[in-house]
């Protein structure tokens, strides 16, 4: 839980940005808003950062 219920932050002068995004909430196409429909995906293209993840716990 956040403190404010703040999800993204920024610095005063918008140099510096910080994002809590929640990509595990938009795995399937189905969990989007919109998704392109020439796209025939199973999974969407966001698996790839918890793959990307795991391969480098792996070491």
């Amino acid at each position: 839980v956040s403190d404010y219920n703040t999800a993204m932050m920024a610095s005063e002068d918008g140099r510096h940005l910080v994002l809590m995004p929640h990509i595990e909430r938009s795995i399937f196409p189905w969990n989007w808003a919109f998704y392109p429909k020439d796209r025939q995906d199973e999974i969407s293209p966001w698996i790839e950062a918890f793959v990307n993840a795991r391969r480098w716990l792996e070491g």
